[in-house]
């Protein structure tokens, strides 16, 4: 996965996103060259009689389809960590939804946590409210993030 810092006057952000090996043109160029390699080798088995061949081209067409738009749903997830002056905001858009927390920097709590079901993602705490962050990172670069945190809100 890819994270990106970006650091301006007063305020540092980092944000996750998935890597895209397929951009929104190859992607749409993908679609145009399946239909027509498809529509030709079926409407040629459609000429010669085999018509049945073209509802199967269509199903195969619709499930390609479905598949490339999943993936861009997923394309377009990312978890960022905005910490400007004493604010920390935590902002995700996944394909189950999306949400935004601030935290007192001062008062944050960094560390990582993991349950029976997954692997430890990075937990931010303050005042009873949690969030965990680190769905799009490897656990090197969540590591490497939660230690970049903790130096960052506790000098």
């Amino acid at each position: 996965m890819a994270i990106t810092t970006i650091e301006t006057a007063g305020a540092q952000e980092w944000i996750a996103r998935p890597n895209r090996s397929l951009t929104p043109t190859a992607r749409r160029g993908l679609i145009g060259l399946v239909l027509a390699a498809s529509l030709l080798v079926s409407g040629g088995f459609a000429l010669a009689g085999a018509w049945l061949v073209l509802p199967f081209a269509g199903l195969e067409l619709v499930i390609l389809l479905a598949a490339l738009r999943a993936i861009e749903r997923r394309d377009r997830s990312y978890e960022s960590i905005r910490l400007e002056g004493n604010r920390l905001t935590i902002s995700t858009s996944l394909p189950e939804g999306r949400s935004q927390q601030s935290f007192h920097a001062g008062w944050a709590k960094i560390s990582l946590e993991a349950d029976d079901t997954r692997e430890a993602l990075l937990c931010i705490r303050s005042h009873g409210h949690s969030a965990h962050v680190g769905r799009l990172m490897t656990p090197a670069q969540r590591r490497q993030l939660a230690t970049d945190l903790n130096h960052r809100l506790h000098p």
